[in-house]
């Protein structure tokens, strides 16, 4: 599905980035899509972030599914990670996370060294990073600019007393392969250009009908029959329009509709992948 190598070069800088940025984080935020968590997480970042405090968050939650992320919560703490379940649009996990970063403060200001705590978000490119960062940002009450010991350059963001923020999301890019592409190319991750849409949309129907929830596809497109992926998806592109001069079946459009409809949550809530087996 991918068309070739995908920027070897910028996963390398963003890698040396990150863990220049790092040594002066006492927090680690990882973002990873609640609907492909195994395929947004760079496995890079395991060694990157060993000795550094650490929460998943499975962010855009409300558009995957709840027993599912249940069960992605606890295949992340069994590993021995703290994790949590998260979406923008959901004022209570806000007051969650924001609880949780209280209680870090409070252990950070009651250790030896009192200073505040610094943390960063990251993840891959179209995990939501920017709506969080923005999210604090404008409750911030101000930019603390370079700080002493710290890498010359970085601005930090007192997003309030006791915590500051670095104001460059730390960028992984994903590990593309033939498990991970399809998956990553639904949930947007991967730039346009770089997969074949129409196959990313036929892996996702057929995603739909193993899981038995192709009742979300007839509630977004009504009128559609039962068959193969490439039927149904020949038959969304004739219901929504999607036609090229000669009465055909608009490839590209109907799957760079139904990759849209699908990301901005129009398709249902809906899980891409299951933990992988612990043994």
């Amino acid at each position: 599905m991918s068309k070739g190598q995908w920027y070897p070069g910028s996963m390398t800088r963003a890698v040396n980035q990150l863990r220049e940025d790092l040594k002066a984080i006492d927090l680690v935020i990882e973002l990873l899509d609640a609907r492909t968590p195994y395929s947004s997480r760079n496995p890079v970042f395991s060694d990157l972030a060993e000795n550094k405090k650490h929460l998943v968050l499975l962010h855009k939650a409300d558009r995957a599914e709840n027993d599912s992320t249940e069960v992605w919560l606890s295949h992340f703490r069994k590993t021995g990670a703290e994790a949590m379940a998260f979406s923008v649009h959901r004022k209570q996990d806000l007051s969650r996370l924001m609880n949780y970063l209280n209680k870090e403060e409070s252990r950070m200001r009651s250790g030896r060294f009192k200073r505040p705590l610094r943390m960063i978000f990251v993840g891959i490119p179209n995990v939501g990073k920017s709506t969080l960062i923005n999210l604090f940002v404008h409750k911030a009450v101000t930019r603390t600019g370079n700080r002493p010991g710290i890498t010359r350059g970085k601005q930090w963001i007192r997003i309030m007393p006791g915590m500051e923020l670095l104001d460059t999301p730390g960028i992984l890019m994903p590990r593309i392969n033939e498990v991970t592409s399809p998956p990553l190319a639904v949930v947007g991750a991967i730039p346009a250009g770089r997969v074949d849409i129409h196959d990313a949309a036929l892996w996702l129907i057929e995603r739909y009908l193993e899981k038995g929830k192709y009742d979300l596809l007839i509630n977004k497109y009504p009128g559609l029959e039962a068959g193969e992926a490439e039927q149904i998806f020949e038959q969304i592109g004739l219901s929504q329009g999607c036609l090229q001069s000669e009465g055909k079946v608009d490839t590209e459009r109907t799957a760079a509709l139904m990759l849209r409809d699908f990301q901005g949550g129009a398709l249902g809530r809906f899980t891409l992948e299951s933990p992988p087996r612990q043994g």
